[in-house]
């Protein structure tokens, strides 16, 4: 699904600038500027302010727009659809986009100026703003055969810092997930996962009462299941993944039983067919002996390999 979320952080117009136009996240061509040039996006943007003497406030908005991993989607499409979101909805603005390839999906970052360059207006986004940039991004897609989002996901996108810290390997919430991940291999019920969570330092708060698990880390940060940006780790989708581990454990061990019984029967049916076989044998040799003389008979046994001595046991 391709979703467009509005990045809300105190980061400065700098820093965001310089991090969307890195080099080795756009290759240098994944990255154009709409009413000014990226190469000196943050001059030209400040220029606008200083001139209309807006400098104070919000000096950015941000937008990230992401596309499902699956989707038949190039760089250049990507591109192409951030283009046409930024010159509808942002006429007198000055914007710089960047599409990056350095994570599994591919998403495009946009950054705006607050300050419009031709009346010195700051830029005012409702709701409903939002909403009519998320319906023209959908549409966009429908239009390119891409999958969309019709309803508000159930977790927080990851925002730019953690992002950031993900990439340098010092998220604590990424090592967290890594650990859910880890345990719930080897956990078949909610007190597995309590007690080997609890091995690795953090305390897990999940009771009926509540709508979400907590999670602390040895470090102490404390963090919800929605705020780890995947939907498999909320409450009621980690409750469902261990119904269904049990159900599958149960009915592995009625599947044993019922091979351990078909074992057994088998066996039986084996041991019966077995000595009906001897038994038959022994009937076809007593019918083949049927009217011979007595010397006729013993030499037959004879030729049947029965010993002389098991000759003198026999009655004939």
């Amino acid at each position: 699904m391709a979703i467009i979320k509005f990045v809300n952080n105190k980061v400065g117009l700098k820093k965001t600038l310089n991090y969307i136009c890195k080099e080795e996240k756009t290759e240098g061509k994944y990255i154009f500027g709409k009413d000014c040039t990226y190469e000196n996006a943050f001059e030209e943007m400040m220029a606008v302010k200083n001139m209309f003497g807006k400098t104070s406030g919000r000096e950015k908005l941000h937008f990230i727009q992401s596309f499902n991993p699956t989707d038949d989607l190039d760089y250049e499409l990507a591109q192409k659809i951030a283009r046409q979101i930024v010159d509808k909805f942002f006429k007198g603005y000055q914007v710089v986009v960047a599409t990056h390839q350095d994570k599994e999906h591919i998403h495009s970052h946009f950054v705006v100026n607050t300050v419009n360059f031709e009346n010195g207006k700051k830029i005012q986004l409702s709701i409903k703003d939002l909403e009519k940039i998320k319906e023209y991004s959908n549409k966009l897609c429908l239009e390119n055969g891409l999958s969309i989002t019709r309803q508000k996901s159930n977790v927080d996108d990851i925002r730019i810092n953690e992002y950031v810290m993900r990439k340098n390997n010092s998220s604590w919430k990424y090592e967290l997930e890594k650990a859910i991940d880890s345990v719930l291999e080897k956990s078949n019920n909610k007190r597995d996962f309590f007690r080997n969570m609890n091995s690795l330092g953090y305390k897990v708060t999940w009771t009926n009462e509540k709508k979400n698990i907590t999670y602390t880390t040895p470090e102490g940060f404390k963090c919800r299941d929605r705020k780890l940006h995947k939907e498999k780790y909320l409450k009621e989708n980690m409750e469902e993944y261990f119904r269904k581990k049990q159900l599958s454990k149960i009915n592995g061990y009625k599947v044993y039983e019922e091979k351990i019984r078909f074992r057994s029967i088998t066996s039986t049916l084996s041991q019966i067919l077995e000595q009906f076989k001897n038994r038959n044998n022994e009937n076809e040799q007593y019918s083949k002996m049927y009217g011979l003389s007595d010397n006729a008979k013993k030499q037959y046994l004879i030729d049947m390999h029965y010993s002389t001595e098991e000759l003198d046991d026999m009655e004939m």
